[in-house]
């Protein structure tokens, strides 16, 4: 086989050994990728302080037997005659200037030549065996020469015991900090499996109302991660509500509009002979077609407005809004021939806030519509400043609301059991439900006040807040 040959399998046996090791580190839990990534760092900074603590013990040993050796010395030199060749490990000898011993013995190993070491502490390795001498002039009245101290020490026993003392700390400090980071870890991550788990009993039962409990204690990531996910299951779970209660909305109150139209339209074309029957029939047609046709909108108003996370304000003058409001209802209601409504107004000047101009006249509007559909002749529009809020009343003398009902009247689809919604068949319980969103949304409150058969008045309440036109 080639060289180039063999270089190209080596390359692919190492591009196959990094695939799987790479697949293999992909399918680790992130538990256990976190504590061998803790692992490796933790065991390269305890070889590093090892290394640093192991040099540091050898100096500092070495230091301390080259001056144990020179005190030592120093003190047998005081006085020759209480010479000692051999005392707490340490050998003596005394010889001339030429080199001859006089007094003691070297000890096994040591060469018989070595450099004169005066004023620091000789080092010679021979033998295994690590020798400190220090020599020392003898000033004596009747003898001229050295003293030497030699003490020695095995390699092995010199690095030995460090070395084992070492690897046993680094051994037990990987352990206890291994399991300690990965039952730390383990913990710290349990609402991330809480969060895949939920996902996918979500995904399988499509079970948006599951929520991730969490300790209060928490306040790192992954809580942060966990209440944005259930924040996100809560919208998830609101807009389906929202969708599911706007299809029951439709089926529910297109049912009967529906049923209407087939059975005239099948009236007409089986039993209908003359042109006047004809028309009744399409005039009950037409009826429910505009009935329908305004389900349909206040229902998709109120879709929009739920689905809104907020309105954007901007600056209105609201007197300007409720005098044109004024100017056309009246307009409208002098053009109706079957009632005679009389529209008043007390609008004070120059009232500017900010809202949103769109939704909130939608809302007085619809409160207008309620009025004139159930009055007996007046309506009665007024608009001023109550201390810090702007007031707004729209005030009928029709039929008026009966007491058990004024609490319900806000709730969506709710309708009451009064001849004034059934007659009409135009009330769907879609209209104040609006209005109470819209002053909402917009920081205020709507209330309603009724006496049967005298009146009826309901009272938007804004906080004002002023600014220029």
């Amino acid at each position: 086989m080639s060289s180039k040959l063999k270089t190209k399998d080596q390359g692919h046996d190492l591009n196959s050994m990094s695939g799987a090791f790479k697949h293999l580190w992909n399918r680790m839990p992130l538990t256990l990728k976190i504590m061998l990534w803790y692992t490796l760092l933790l065991s390269i900074l305890l070889i590093f302080m090892s290394i640093f603590y192991y040099n540091y013990i050898g100096t500092s040993h070495n230091t301390e037997i080259r001056e144990r050796l020179q005190q030592q010395t120093l003190m047998m030199s005081t006085d020759i005659r209480k010479f000692k060749p051999y005392e707490d490990g340490t050998f003596y000898l005394v010889y001339t200037q030429d080199g001859l011993i006089t007094k003691g013995y070297l000890p096994d190993g040591f060469p018989n030549q070595s450099n004169l070491s005066l004023g620091q502490v000789g080092e010679i390795q021979a033998n295994g065996m690590t020798f400190y001498y220090y020599d020392v002039p003898i000033n004596a009245p009747n003898y001229r020469g050295f003293l030497r101290a030699i003490t020695s020490q095995k390699i092995t026993d010199q690095n030995g015991s460090t070395i084992y003392t070492l690897l046993l700390l680094i051994i037990v400090a990987l352990l206890i900090s291994s399991i300690g980071g990965y039952i730390f870890i383990k913990k710290g991550l349990k609402p991330l499996r809480k969060l895949t788990h939920t996902a996918k009993v979500i995904g399988k039962n499509n079970d948006l109302s599951r929520r991730i409990e969490l300790p209060d204690i928490a306040r790192d990531e992954v809580y942060e991660l966990t209440t944005t996910f259930n924040r996100m299951l809560s919208g998830l779970e609101d807009s389906s509500n929202r969708e599911k209660q706007f299809s029951s909305d439709v089926s529910h109150e297109l049912r009967t509009p529906i049923a209407v139209i087939q059975a005239e339209s099948e009236y007409a074309i089986k039993y209908a002979q003359t042109p006047e029957e004809m028309k009744e029939g399409l005039v009950h047609i037409l009826e429910q077609a505009k009935f329908m046709t305004n389900l349909v909108s206040q229902l998709l108003d109120v879709a929009r407005l739920e689905n809104a996370q907020g309105l954007s304000f901007a600056p209105v003058n609201v007197s300007l809004m409720l005098s044109n409001m004024v100017h056309d209802y009246t307009r409208l209601c002098t053009e109706n021939t079957d009632k005679q409504i009389t529209i008043t107004s007390h609008i004070e000047p120059n009232l500017h806030m900010n809202a949103h101009e769109v939704s909130l006249r939608r809302a007085i509007t619809n409160l207008v519509d309620n009025a004139i559909k159930f009055t007996n002749s007046t309506i009665d529009i007024s608009a001023k400043l109550v201390g810090r809020d702007l007031v707004i009343t729209v005030t009928d003398n029709g039929i008026g609301i009966e007491p058990e009902a004024l609490d319900h009247i806000w709730d969506r689809m709710y309708q009451t059991e009064q001849s004034r919604n059934k007659k009409s068949n135009h009330g769907i319980g879609l209209g104040l439900y609006f209005v109470n969103k819209v002053i909402n949304l917009h920081h205020g409150t709507v209330t309603a006040t009724s006496e049967p058969q005298v009146k009826t008045t309901f009272t938007v309440r804004l906080p004002y807040n002023t600014t220029e036109e």
